[in-house]
């Protein structure tokens, strides 16, 4: 696992190295990597599971790097850094996982990040194919099929419920006998439709309560509005 830390401020960026460095202990077990950036721009490429960033940095901030990483798709979890908590409208974003403010730094951002580490760790692969890329999946026939946020579609020949079970915990949600939804890309839910991924998914009647509390769940503990 690589965690990155990018702050164009050198006192700020080594406390924030501290204390990740402080929080990872109690993961021993596992291989975890910290580095340091910065400027926006040398994260571009980087492939980093967790990215503690700051929104207010010169050249490219915070906000450009999380739109840059949505538009390319990148599964990075990322964790903003920051002293004006009315940016933090523009900062919303689906793998935005949430804020922490520079005068609490050291309160919230071990919170923050042993949450982010959990996530991380809980990720689900199926059939090869990491969990936080689905986008929803549809049962059809023996198979069932895998709707990527890329826009590819992957058959798999695993049951229903199999990967309901699979799923559990990872931000999967039942919304009908044949589909599964990841919750990272709900956009609206409607009365008989969820809206996912600019596409219309069917909710049966009898599970829309426990959707709708699967969905407001899953906001508060990843800092998204609903």
């Amino acid at each position: 696992m690589i965690i990155g830390i990018c702050d164009d401020e050198l006192l700020m960026r080594k406390q924030e190295e501290e204390i990740c460095r402080q929080t990872i202990m109690k993961y021993v077990e596992d291989d975890i990597v910290i580095e340091t950036f910065s400027d926006g721009s040398e994260v571009e490429d980087k492939d980093l599971d967790i990215l503690v960033l700051d929104i207010e940095m010169n050249g490219i901030d915070g906000i450009s790097v999380k739109n840059m990483f949505q538009k390319k798709n990148r599964d990075t979890i990322i964790i903003f850094v920051t002293s004006h908590d009315e940016m933090m409208h523009q900062a919303f974003g689906i793998n935005v996982i949430g804020f922490v403010t520079k005068k609490y730094l050291k309160d919230q951002l071990p919170v923050m990040l042993d949450t982010a580490i959990k996530k991380v760790m809980s990720t689900v692969l199926v059939d090869g194919v990491d969990s936080r890329k689905i986008c929803y999946i549809q049962a059809e026939h023996v198979y069932n099929i895998l709707h990527m946020a890329d826009g590819e579609e992957i058959s798999v020949r695993i049951s229903s419920g199999e990967l309901e079970e699979m799923l559990k915990g990872v931000g999967f949600v039942r919304t009908h006998r044949a589909y599964l939804v990841n919750l990272a890309y709900v956009e609206r839910i409607r009365e008989k439709t969820i809206i996912v991924d600019e596409e219309e998914i069917p909710v049966s009647s009898r599970l829309k309560s426990r959707i709708k509390h699967e969905y407001d769940r899953y906001c508060k503990e990843n800092a998204r509005f609903c």
